[in-house]
């Protein structure tokens, strides 16, 4: 039997065999492209996208082989329009968005391409969902927040740490152009409905720009603010250790909804969903969209499971703030 005849030969065996199975198709394709938008800053990259590659490892999911990340440089920031841009040039099969602000310009950009939400505030609200239960369209994944009430309990929370305080001033960021108006109209009215019961009076500075900064210290002393609650916008980013300065330099109680980790100094408290947690629960809807067929669609969003309370003594002896034991026995994290 001559070459021509083997191969002729080989075709047919191959042929009658049927087709080859799912596994060995899978291993021929080229790997999927996820894209972060916006890029995961450099002071989280290395540790989150560990998380992201180990939880992927543990369905058998190798980076390199079966998926590779793209990565655009564009970080955080207030131009949303941007990130999107560069990951779209990618052609990704899948775009991870941190902050709801990316996945509503995400999808405005796409209706095909799935998006799962790493970070998110209210996606139903923000008009990426139909519900949390059955989304109904491209966008799922997380959220770090079970309602607006979360809000009303940053209220609450730094009363407490200064039960003589009457009026509480809130630096509100999540406000258009980068957040929905519906969206921070229920951020507002949480904390609104969380200071009635309270009976404190609550002033609200709505923070859409980076350059409002010192228009924002100015109001605080103006409206005689005597604690403080801070949201954590792109618009914010910038200018948190000069914040977190002012109020130590003003002896202002201060409590975020985010963990500001690399702020010195730091907030007096923190009330915040692990990141950490979040990114693994993303990863594992990465899995089920892009290997198992799941469409994002019918995927829940997930409300967060557990959030962190962290206590600052260094910042409240800074301030002169003695804090009531009841909140330190009720703290994940004390920092002393």
């Amino acid at each position: 039997m001559n070459r021509r005849d083997s191969m002729l030969a080989l075709l047919a065996m191959a042929a009658a065999s049927g087709p080859f199975p799912a596994h060995a198709q899978q291993a021929v394709r080229r790997p999927y492209r996820i894209a972060m938008v916006p890029d995961i800053p450099p002071a989280w990259a290395a540790s989150m996208l560990k998380i992201f590659s180990e939880t992927l490892r543990e369905s058998g999911r190798i980076e390199g082989r079966d998926y590779v990340i793209y990565r655009s440089g564009v970080y955080y920031g207030p131009d949303t329009k941007l990130a999107v841009e560069r990951a779209l040039e990618a052609q990704p099969d899948l775009m991870v968005t941190m902050n709801l602000g990316y996945a509503v310009e995400a999808q405005k950009r796409t209706k095909t391409i799935p998006i799962v939400m790493w970070v998110s505030g209210f996606p139903v609200e923000g008009g990426v969902a139909e519900s949390l239960a059955r989304p109904g369209r491209n966008v799922t994944g997380m959220t770090i927040y079970a309602g607006g009430e979360v809000f009303g309990k940053l209220v609450a929370m730094v009363h407490e740490a200064k039960p003589g305080a009457k009026r509480i001033g809130a630096i509100m960021s999540y406000v258009p152009p980068f957040h929905p108006r519906a969206e921070a109209d229920l951020i507002i009215r949480g904390m609104r409905d969380a200071a009635g019961t309270l009976g404190l009076d609550l002033q609200i500075f709505e923070f859409a720009k980076s350059e409002q900064i010192d228009d924002a210290l100015a109001w605080i002393v103006a409206q005689g603010v005597e604690a403080l609650v801070l949201t954590s916008d792109a618009s914010i980013e910038p200018h948190k250790q000069k914040i977190t300065q002012f109020g130590i330099a003003k002896r202002l109680p201060t409590i975020t909804d985010a963990d500001w980790a690399r702020v010195e100094p730091k907030p007096l408290l923190s009330y915040h969903a692990r990141f950490d947690i979040l990114m693994r629960q993303a990863a594992v809807y990465v899995n089920r969209i892009l290997w198992e067929g799941a469409k994002p669609g019918d995927l829940a969003i997930q409300l967060p499971a557990t959030f962190k309370f962290v206590v600052n003594l260094k910042t409240a002896k800074a301030i002169g703030l003695t804090i009531p034991q009841s909140m330190l026995m009720r703290a994940d994290q004390v920092i002393e």
